[in-house]
């Protein structure tokens, strides 16, 4: 069985969090990390297999959100995972929700659990019934 692909574009500061999340899946996914919207526009129409982009809803001083919707307008089957800032305004986030533009927000602060549970939803695994070690807490629900 070949890899999912998985595209990373945020903040460098999410980088390493989405990274630990990621580990769960390193034997069915492969994560291409990207700086800027501008690499992963000049890549983003040759990638085959990929499965899901997690994109910040600001990079830089940019808003990412009309990339977005140009990125999803030009590849419909791409599921984008957006992490949401504060900064973001709540109207605009409802419209992406909406329009099916983005599959799902995460917003800032996050867990690794969480984006666990959207790579288990969007790249359409099976979610196992025991929590890996590295997730455990050891408080009990």
């Amino acid at each position: 069985m070949s890899k999912k692909l998985v595209l990373v574009c945020v903040k460098k500061d999410l980088v390493h969090p989405i990274g630990w999340a990621l580990r769960e899946f390193e034997s069915s996914v492969k994560a291409k990390y990207f700086d800027t919207t501008k690499q992963l526009e000049a890549v983003i129409g040759d990638i085959e297999n990929c499965c899901t982009l997690i994109l910040d809803s600001v990079i830089g001083d940019e808003s990412t959100v009309d990339f977005a919707k140009e990125i999803k307008g030009k590849n419909e089957s791409l599921k984008i995972l957006l992490i949401a800032s504060s900064g973001t305004a709540k109207e605009e986030l409802v419209e992406l929700i909406q329009s099916k533009v983005v599959s799902g927000v995460l917003m800032r602060p996050f867990t690794a659990e969480q984006v666990s549970d959207y790579i288990y939803k969007l790249c359409g695994f099976q979610k196992p019934t025991e929590v890996p070690w590295y997730m455990q807490t050891g408080l009990k629900p």
